[in-house]
């Protein structure tokens, strides 16, 4: 029976600061700034800036 190899990876520095998790009020300020985007972005730039504030939006929790 074959296995699969161990996952490795490096890991941070435990000394290194870690960021922090955005707050909601934070994470509805970043989707206005990619709408905002898409919408003076015609570009496939803006479209891929709508599709992200979009899926973002939809893991928001409601207040």
């Amino acid at each position: 029976m074959e296995t699969a190899e161990p996952v490795t990876g490096e890991y941070p520095d435990i000394d290194e600061p870690r960021l922090p998790l955005q707050t909601v009020a934070e994470a509805l300020q970043a989707i206005g700034y990619l709408r905002r985007l898409g919408t003076l972005d015609t570009t496939h730039h803006g479209y891929a800036a709508n599709q992200l504030a979009h899926d973002l939006a939809g893991r928001v929790p409601s207040p």
